[in-house]
């Protein structure tokens, strides 16, 4: 289990942690005294559960609330505050908790026992690699206009959610054409395809571009491929992989010998 906690004041930010610690020995628990670093984290790792307080300077727990909503509306947010008037606007985002300080063992391992939303159903995007690939949305498939669009999302899935570079997603995607200005334009209209196909279907925080390249953010979807890496589940392999793809064979040569 992943756990968010972010309070401006730190002691009271080290006395949460120790507290979610003795309920949840396992949990990975990230802790932030500026709430927009939560933000920023949760684009990277997707949080199961997020312990917020609620006056914070620079944004409110409400406003980093609001925000996490938007990214999933199903995120597992729990206030915590030293005051009761915030209980209607928590209420409002549906809320999975709310903690009067001082927080206790007991109320952590309330609110943890009683989340609003499941952390197995949390995750509204799936992906699927084995046989075609294909992208789901709360079940609806994702619709791709563009082929390459298509092939990049799923080039980024097959790179398990490592950043890779603009040349090397053009010599993936275009094999053996020039990666001259001709080229970027190509790539580029695969991108700009990308990004609205998924904002048309309301993906939010999956694809995401930097400096150096693309990625995708792994940790908020479901994919078939990444349970049967991590799990070593040979049940969950159902036909070829990738296989309207040429570089997907990169993946069977080293990994379909151990099936």
């Amino acid at each position: 289990m992943i756990i968010y906690s972010a309070d401006d004041e730190l002691l009271a930010l080290e006395f949460i942690e120790q507290n979610i610690k003795r309920v949840v020995p396992d949990a990975e628990v990230f802790t932030f005294q500026k709430p927009k670093e939560l933000l920023e984290k949760a684009k990277e790792i997707w949080p199961d559960v997020v312990f917020l307080d609620v006056e914070m300077p620079g944004a409110s727990g409400i406003e980093i609330a609001k925000e996490l909503k938007k990214i999933n509306e199903n995120c597992n947010i729990v206030f915590v505050t030293g005051y009761t008037e915030y209980m209607l606007d928590a209420w409002s985002l549906y809320a999975s908790g709310y903690i009067i300080k001082p927080v206790t063992t007991e109320a952590i391992k309330k609110a943890l026992g009683n989340l609003r939303y499941s952390i197995e159903t949390v995750k509204d995007i799936e992906i699927k690699t084995f046989g075609n690939f294909t992208v789901f949305y709360k079940e609806d498939a994702v619709n791709f206009r563009l082929a390459k669009s298509r092939e990049l999302l799923a080039y980024l899935v097959d790179r398990d959610g490592a950043l890779v570079s603009r040349r090397d997603v053009f010599a993936a995607l275009f094999e053996d054409e020039e990666y001259d200005r001709n080229g970027q334009k190509k790539l580029s209209k695969a991108v700009r395809g990308l990004e609205q196909d998924l904002e048309q279907s309301n993906v939010k925080n999956l694809f995401i571009r930097e400096k150096d390249g693309y990625r995708i953010n792994k940790n908020i979807v479901s994919c078939d491929l990444y349970k049967y890496l991590d799990e070593d589940n040979k049940s969950l392999f159902h036909g070829e992989y990738m296989e309207q793809y040429s570089w997907g064979e990169d993946f069977k040569a080293i990994h379909f010998d151990q099936i």
